[in-house]
């Protein structure tokens, strides 16, 4: 007599049960593709060019911890990039963070991943942002998104920021050695509030 063939049952049990969780996990062929950008946080900067900081000196402020203004990096012919890729550096390895300043073009699963914004002042920086009041406030961004605010020490705050849940960050105007304090500041600040609430990202 012939061998017996395998039972049917137990392998077309797996298989199902493996697409199942598989379907579930990523929703695609190759989860792996997928694994890293839906982890990887969002910071929102101004697009106001009155602004401290802008996509032309962000990665100076927030990679290497040092402030250069948007007039010195535009003369030594830095170019304006629509979207920033900061490597933050620790202890346990690299994480990679986006820096945008046209929140617009961001998809609903994107706006879900954004940490941080930092706030220029004029309440229209929110225009069309989720998260609004009834009457167009943005003081419900702030309980769901850590808001900083960059000043010289010296100026007077803007008087919605002290209204607003916004963490004031001061820096020197020439004491550049300074500057390492203030940007620790702000990821310190900014990776205690994301372990709190976003544990889903590599922050």
């Amino acid at each position: 007599p012939k061998k017996p063939l395998p039972r049917t049952p137990t392998s077309g049990s797996e298989k199902p049960a493996s697409h199942s969780s598989h379907t579930r996990s990523s929703g695609a062929k190759s989860p792996t593709s997928h694994r890293k950008e839906p982890r990887t946080p969002i910071v929102i900067i101004p697009a106001a060019v009155t602004s401290l900081l802008t996509m032309y000196n962000i990665r100076d402020f927030l990679q290497d911890f040092r402030f250069v203004s948007v007039e010195e990096k535009r003369h030594s012919g830095a170019k304006r990039e629509n979207e920033v890729t900061i490597n933050r550096k620790k202890t346990d390895g690299t994480v990679l963070y986006r820096v945008v300043d046209n929140p617009m073009k961001l998809s609903q699963p994107e706006w879900e991943r954004v940490v941080a914004v930092f706030v220029h002042g004029p309440a229209w920086q929110f225009k069309g942002w989720p998260w609004l009041t009834a009457d167009g406030s943005p003081v419900d961004i702030f309980a769901r998104v850590k808001a900083f605010h960059l000043k010289f020490e010296g100026f007077k705050t803007d008087p919605n920021v002290q209204k607003w849940n916004v963490q004031v960050i001061e820096i020197s105007r020439t004491k550049r050695h300074l500057d390492y304090a203030a940007v620790l500041q702000f990821w310190q600040t900014t990776e205690r509030f994301a372990a709190k609430n976003f544990p889903q990202l590599r922050c």
